[in-house]
């Protein structure tokens, strides 16, 4: 056979043919081929899959503080600044202070080599909130795919009006692209 192998059970009969690389064979109620996962995909174990294993991407994240943790935030541009060490696809973006801003909202934009990453202000904490995992607008992302080695920049573009709030983190969660 070209371009494909093939297994065989015990009586010496065809069982499963793989036909591109990156194939696998796995086990449901007979053999079948588990045909290779996309690009950075990742191969787990999953008993509500009905052959015990899916692809998927392993979430990660990793957090960046913009501020002192116990300073008043103050509003302006590149509040912080880093390369990426590597590619990275976001899925979500997350933002949290250690004190909640009372009076104003905080908002928040992340720009990669200086374009924003999401429409509108980008993220928000809600007054009297201290993450924007409650926030009444919920960030939208535009730009998923961060680029090895590019600059990303965090734009303070609003904060509370009574109290600025303290100790900004970002959350950056997604998967490593390989």
């Amino acid at each position: 056979m070209s371009g494909g192998m093939v297994t065989t059970n015990v009586s010496g009969k065809a069982d499963v043919v793989l036909t591109t690389k990156g194939d696998i064979p796995t086990f449901s109620t007979v053999r079948i081929r588990k045909p290779v996962g996309n690009d950075s995909a990742t191969l787990f174990s999953d008993s509500s899959d009905s052959t015990g294993n899916k692809w998927d991407y392993p979430t990660t994240s990793f957090v960046v503080a913009c501020s002192s943790e116990g300073d008043d935030l103050t509003v302006g541009d590149d509040k912080i600044q880093f390369r990426m060490p590597f590619q990275f696809e976001l899925t979500d973006i997350i933002a949290n202070v250690n004190v909640a801003p009372t009076g104003a909202d905080i908002n928040v934009q992340v720009q990669e080599d200086g374009s924003d990453i999401m429409s509108g202000v980008g993220i928000t904490i809600d007054a009297t909130e201290t993450t924007s995992e409650s926030s009444a607008t919920q960030p939208t992302i535009t730009d998923s795919t961060l680029a090895f080695n590019s600059i990303i920049s965090v734009d303070l573009d609003q904060i509370g009006s009574t109290l600025t709030g303290t100790g900004l983190k970002i959350n950056f969660i997604g998967y490593r692209v390989i």
